[in-house]
């Protein structure tokens, strides 16, 4: 029998923006959380990430909302923040990645919240941190890249530093915030008592150098851009087909022994003192690189994926997004499935890339509409009457759609 989800019982207030903390509220809510998602009565930004659009509403929004409730109050009013209190005495969880100072002039920062809730875990995510010399600056996806070092180390040698195409910091801050969260949530289990999590773009950004950094640290060098390929294992990169690319890494020395005798054909090249170990493949790269390219250049990219394979060579074609979602790959994983959304019925949505054996993964439900869950957030969680939340919409602190499907 499946169990439950893994966080069902915990529930959190999300105030996240764009990427990075709604991004880690739906990991959590995929596992069970319930996220109760706080904009403001325009909406958060991403909604107007227009276009492409889905019936009016954003894909972007709609990628990293789902599984939450929504609800739409004016934090800069007293009512507003009320409301927020009454939410967050009942909550396990807060996140928001405001600038700093913001949620505290509000009223509703880590030290007003602890107070009303102990238990509370304040989960707050900043471009570089809450103190120190650059706490007051915005922080941006693009700009922790460059800062980082990451955008050093990204895009042919001898060209200009490159961007990764996807904000793979903000995910990765969203999913180091996710694991912080989920390790404070066990913590508190032993003493009852809740605690302050600060995530930084800038933080995550160097820690994802990982072996780059180590290297410069314990080194002193400085890692610079090698294009698709890897630094520390040759062969291994993007080599032209006569139809399309391929992509590969030899990571071992059996695995080179293999390249060369079923891939190549040239099982000299095994032998040869300029690449029969890994350290003289390294050093001899566009030696090697010299010889492979008219050889992958004369098959067809089939033909090459074919004897890699048989070879187990890791490699790979270079697929599109679309391709890569509707690939034989993602179908075997389940990673795309449907969620019904109150406005657009069922749309497809990426699905989790992890399962658990013993507990489940929650069915997957659309992001919210603006406000469409205020009414009954407010009355099942903080304990509002129907004349209560009457009045805040009416005084214009509070927003629910004018027609609704109800509760999901």
């Amino acid at each position: 029998m499946i169990a439950k989800a893994p966080l069902s019982g915990i529930r959190i207030l999300d105030f996240g923006q764009v990427l990075a903390a709604p991004f880690a509220t739906m990991v959590l809510a995929d596992q069970g959380a319930e996220v109760i998602k706080v904009e403001p009565l325009s909406g958060e930004p991403t909604r107007g990430y227009l276009p492409p659009d889905v019936g009016g509403e954003s894909p972007y929004f709609l990628a990293v909302n789902r599984n939450k409730r929504g609800v739409a109050l004016d934090l800069k009013t007293e009512a507003g923040r009320d409301a927020v209190i009454a939410l967050a005495k009942q909550a396990d969880v807060v996140i928001e990645n405001f600038k700093t100072g913001v949620m505290d002039r509000l009223g509703i920062g880590y030290a007003s919240l602890k107070v009303c809730n102990p238990r509370i875990i304040y989960c707050s995510i900043s471009g570089y941190g809450r103190q120190g010399p650059f706490a007051n600056r915005s922080g941006y996806d693009p700009i922790a890249q460059a800062e980082s070092g990451l955008m050093a180390i990204s895009g042919e040698p001898g060209g200009v530093p490159t961007r990764c195409g996807v904000s793979i910091v903000d995910s990765m801050t969203g999913l180091f915030a996710a694991q912080a969260i989920t390790s404070a949530l066990y913590a508190r289990g032993s003493n009852a008592e809740g605690q302050l999590i600060e995530v930084s773009l800038f933080g995550t950004a160097l820690n994802m150098m990982v072996n780059f950094a180590g290297q410069s640290l314990l080194v002193g060098d400085d890692p610079r851009r090698f294009g698709s390929g890897s630094q520390v294992v040759q062969p291994s990169g993007l080599y032209a087909t006569k139809d399309g690319e391929v992509m590969i890494t030899v990571g071992s020395e059996g695995m080179y022994r293999r390249f060369c005798e079923m891939v190549l054909n040239r099982s000299d090249l095994a032998i040869d003192p300029r690449f029969v170990t890994n350290v003289e493949r390294v050093k001899n790269k566009i030696e090697m690189d010299t010889l492979l390219m008219p050889i992958f250049g004369a098959m067809k990219n089939s033909e090459a994926i074919t004897r890699m394979r048989a070879a187990s060579i890791p490699c790979g074609e270079v697929l599109g997004v679309r391709d890569a979602l509707s690939s034989p790959m993602a179908d075997a994983l389940n990673l795309v499935g449907r969620a019904p959304h109150t406005k657009l019925g069922e749309l497809k949505t990426l699905l989790p890339g992890y399962g658990f054996s013993k507990t489940k993964i929650c069915d997957p439900i659309g992001a919210p509409l603006l406000g469409e869950h205020t009414r009954i957030v407010l009355k099942e969680v903080a304990g509002y009457d129907d004349g209560q939340i009457d009045k805040m919409i009416a005084n214009g602190v509070a927003v629910e759609p004018k027609e609704t499907d109800g509760d999901l």
